[in-house]
């Protein structure tokens, strides 16, 4: 008997297990069906509007869009109540014949701070007004475009000069440290294209070109002596020199 039982125990255990691991779909089932009945509820839950909210939202939009509708377009303190004091109107000084001592007087004014903070100098003589304006307002070093001080400064310049007839020289000068980089193979190219940047900033504000002059002298003509750090820095300016324009029929006429 006890062979012909453990016979029988042997041959019964693959059955069992047939017939467990036939059930064991309906556990993944159940989790599958679980998992849809959750789904279909939160979509019937979003689905529900509380319609007294929905009213109050609606009609406070209404109210909001349809108060003062004719303001904006009135210029009262609608939306755009504001918009006139975006951007600051920009003082402009007025035009016309000038001499050169009202030049002078104008551009001390229009250039107070700068002057007054020694980033800039002017000469007059009898003749001709100088702004002497250096590389640190105007430039980064061995560079020629121009910063953003140097931008408020020459269109100061271009304002007083603006509708004037002057001859206008534009004379860019560095120091005797020579210079040789991919953009600029001297002193001379440099100089060159500095006068270039500030004259071509002057013209696009205003002032007419067809007395214009523009020069580069390099290192040849220093202001001081080039042996110390400050004397290099004096000599690295851009100098616009404005002068009135030579009368050559007066000329003419006193030679015959």
């Amino acid at each position: 008997m006890t062979g012909r039982n453990k016979k029988y125990s042997r041959g019964m255990a693959p059955q069992d297990e047939h017939a467990t691991s036939k059930d064991r779909y309906l556990v993944t089932y159940a989790d599958l069906i679980t998992l849809l009945l959750g789904l279909f509820v939160i979509l019937y839950a979003s689905s529900q509007v509380d319609k007294d909210k929905f009213k109050e939202f609606s009609e406070a939009l209404s109210q909001y869009f349809k108060s003062k509708p004719a303001q904006v377009l009135e210029g009262g303190d609608g939306v755009l109540s504001g918009s006139k004091q975006g951007v600051p109107e920009p003082i402009l000084i007025p035009s016309g014949n000038k001499t050169l001592s009202q030049v002078n007087q104008e551009t001390q004014t229009a250039l107070s701070k700068f002057i007054q903070s020694g980033m800039m100098s002017v000469r007059q003589s009898s003749g001709a007004l100088t702004l002497v304006l250096p590389e640190k307002l105007l430039f980064q070093s061995a560079k020629a475009e121009l910063q953003n001080d140097a931008y408020t400064a020459l269109d100061s310049i271009a304002s007083v000069l603006k509708g004037t007839n002057f001859a206008i020289f534009v004379d860019g000068h560095t120091d005797s440290q020579p210079i040789r980089t991919f953009q600029y193979e001297s002193n001379w190219h440099l100089s060159v294209a500095r006068a270039m940047n500030v004259g071509y900033r002057l013209i696009r504000n205003g002032v007419q070109e067809q007395n214009f002059v523009i020069r580069g002298f390099g290192a040849q003509k220093p202001i001081t002596a080039n042996n110390t750090d400050q004397g290099k820095a004096q000599n690295r300016r851009v100098e616009i020199t404005i002068s009135e324009i030579a009368n050559t029929d007066d000329k003419n006429n006193g030679s015959k």
